[in-house]
């Protein structure tokens, strides 16, 4: 049974590695800075203990801040860099393989135009910034060591199996309208025009899964989506499931919207799927629940 660490624990991608059904074919242990988590580890301190960490196969690197906590303190990039530095020391002094949770934000037209990896970088993002160092750190540090990392360059991952602390994803583009909807009974968008890879959580799971199983481990970086939509064209099916399922009216305002062909995003052929409204709104289902309840 492979041995996984998952650095970055308490976060949302963490909890659907932790609560999928099939948790049982791999063994996780799930780290966290937060002092009261149950394996509490610093990560500008994990060389100090690099042979606790000696019997892990793999390794989830999760651990770093959100956009508004970059905004807040920008020194938070420095360590953001640092931590990933370490996490790779602890990989080559192990011979640990490492998936990088990268973001479809590092990309300057990412929601505006064609997507491929050779597409130009958003540098004056300070969170795309993070990811996009984050990865050459990786890059550099494994540039003699092949079969040694996956670097996912992830869309939007929405939805969830089991997930109890809702204020986690409240900064989540994609959650944050489901939470509008619930509790206003109405979506705002400023840019109706602008397109998200929406990833169903299960989706995710399954790519991370097949990682392991597969040893997709080649050095590379891939883009990972499963499905475009324009957010206004996500506005109006949570408005409409909401009234299936919930008997619920929703009110859409769109401040700007501009007619735009569908756009495209490149992907790695073991990252192809065949995408289904069904799983979509599966996971909006499960979100609108959960919502209304803690409502």
């Amino acid at each position: 049974m492979p041995r996984i660490a998952i650095f970055g624990g308490s976060g949302y991608l963490a909890s659907l590695i932790k609560n999928q059904n099939n948790i049982k074919k791999n063994k996780y242990t799930f780290f966290s800075r937060k002092k009261k988590s149950n394996n509490y580890v610093n990560y500008l301190k994990i060389k100090k203990n690099l042979n606790f960490f000696k019997n892990f196969d793999f390794i989830i690197h999760l651990a770093g801040p959100n956009h508004d906590q970059l905004i807040k303190n920008k020194n938070l990039l420095r360590s953001k860099n640092q931590i990933t530095s370490n996490i790779c020391d602890l990989c080559l002094a192990h011979k640990t393989k490492l998936i990088y949770i990268s973001s479809m934000q590092v990309y300057k037209n990412y929601g505006i135009s064609n997507i491929s990896i050779k597409s130009k970088i958003n540098k004056k993002n300070i969170y795309a910034k993070s990811h996009y160092e984050s990865e050459n750190i990786i890059k550099k540090k494994f540039l003699n060591h092949p079969n040694m990392f996956i670097i996912l360059r992830m869309g939007n991952v929405f939805g969830f199996k089991k997930f109890e602390n809702l204020g986690i994803i409240n900064k989540n583009t994609i959650h944050s309208l489901f939470i509008e909807a619930i509790k206003k009974k109405t979506i705002l968008i400023k840019n109706g025009s602008i397109h998200r890879t929406l990833i169903p959580s299960e989706i995710f799971i399954k790519i991370i899964n097949s990682i392991i199983k597969k040893n997709l481990f080649k050095n590379s970086l891939e883009n990972i989506c499963y499905k475009y939509f324009s957010l206004k064209d996500v506005a109006l099916i949570i408005q409409k499931r909401s009234k299936l399922l919930l008997n619920m009216n929703i009110s859409i305002i769109i401040k700007k919207f501009t007619i735009k062909k569908k756009f495209v995003i490149n992907s790695n052929k073991n990252f192809k799927f065949n995408p289904t409204n069904k799983k979509i709104f599966f996971e909006i289902d499960r979100i609108l629940k959960n919502n209304k309840l803690k409502n």
